[in-house]
């Protein structure tokens, strides 16, 4: 048994090694690729030789003193919670480090695209392909390629028409996000979240990767509330969870949390047939334990709305590489 242990902390600080390494040549590329950008990650790099040092003191510290089996079987599992504890940091490192990548390199590829249609709205760039041995042009952006096959293909991912592609649904989006107001009749609080790279998320990110939005009161000195959504739950559906939050204003408010709140995700389509929950109604859902005051940051969520990634993906449900979550909650008690 103690071999087998023995042989799990090798193996992590193989991993360790190698994902530090990854993670230094990830921070490289990108120094190639965004220059002073990427300050903002050096926190992140990985020292090897710190790595194994750390692991080396954590089983010296935790081993020291040993007398008997028992104890040592002790001290091997509560070293082995702490291997598990530190690898899934750097796991959560890598995952976050892969994020700020793609979104950076979008945001170059979309600065560069309207930076060649200002280029050529104003006559300046060349839009076909010189002839062969004909010299650059004296308007040609530095480094630009005139492979003619190259700049169709990336022009297609930054269609003029798609990026500037509105919804009907801006107006609404705009008057109501973190509102009290007037709906159907009833005093009502609405939310609106949108997350983009919405594609992505749904065929790359793991089965149980979350992804939660900010805090946000429903009403002044009122209860906290936030919204999660598994993009790929299961690698078949998309789920959305609303759950309670510690607030600054908890010890002024009665608990359990009990008024009834939707969620919907909103439809681009005129007329717009939204995919919406029941109302929730916390006095008859789960337990009163999901609905308690909460004692350190977030409560489980208690219930979601579900559907398959190819309900999400139909209609207008998904516009720009992006989708909205609305929450209602009414504000009846």
């Amino acid at each position: 048994m103690w071999a087998a242990r023995l042989c799990v902390l090798a193996a992590f600080a193989a991993v360790g090694c190698s994902t530090g390494d990854g993670i230094h040549s990830m921070l490289n590329q990108l120094v190639q690729n965004t220059g002073s950008d990427v300050q903002s990650l050096s926190s992140c790099m990985i020292s090897t030789r710190d790595l194994i040092s750390t692991a080396q003191s954590t089983a010296t510290r935790v081993l020291q003193g040993v007398c008997n089996p028992r104890e040592m079987n002790n001290r091997f599992v509560a070293l082995e919670r702490q291997v598990v504890d530190q690898f899934n940091v750097l796991k959560t490192m890598v995952l976050n480090i892969e994020d700020q990548l793609r979104s950076q390199d979008q945001q170059i590829k979309k600065n560069h695209g309207k930076l060649r249609r200002e280029l050529r709205a104003l006559g300046l760039g060349s839009p076909s392909r010189p002839a062969t041995g004909d010299a650059a042009g004296a308007n040609d952006l530095p480094g630009e390629s005139h492979d003619q096959e190259g700049e169709e293909a990336y022009e297609d991912d930054y269609e003029e028409g798609e990026e500037a592609r509105s919804s009907p649904r801006e107006p609404e989006i705009y008057r109501f996000n973190s509102t009290m107001h007037q709906e159907n009749g009833e005093r009502v609080f609405t939310y609106y979240w949108r997350v983009g790279d919405i594609n992505y998320k749904m065929d790359n990110w793991g089965r149980r990767r979350s992804l939660r939005s900010s805090s946000f009161y429903i009403f002044q000195g009122g209860y906290r509330m936030y919204l999660r959504i598994y993009p790929n739950q299961q690698g078949e559906n998309f789920y959305v969870h609303v759950g309670l939050t510690q607030g600054d204003f908890d010890n002024n408010l009665e608990w359990p949390f009990t008024l009834k709140h939707q969620v919907r995700i909103l439809d681009h389509s005129s007329p717009a047939e939204d995919l919406l929950s029941r109302l929730w109604d916390p006095t008859q859902l789960c337990s009163e334990w999901h609905w308690r005051r909460p004692d350190a940051s977030d409560n489980y969520e208690c219930v979601g709305l579900g559907f398959t990634k190819e309900t999400l993906r139909s209609r207008n449900f998904i516009i720009n590489d992006a989708v909205v979550i609305k929450l209602t909650v009414l504000l009846t008690f």
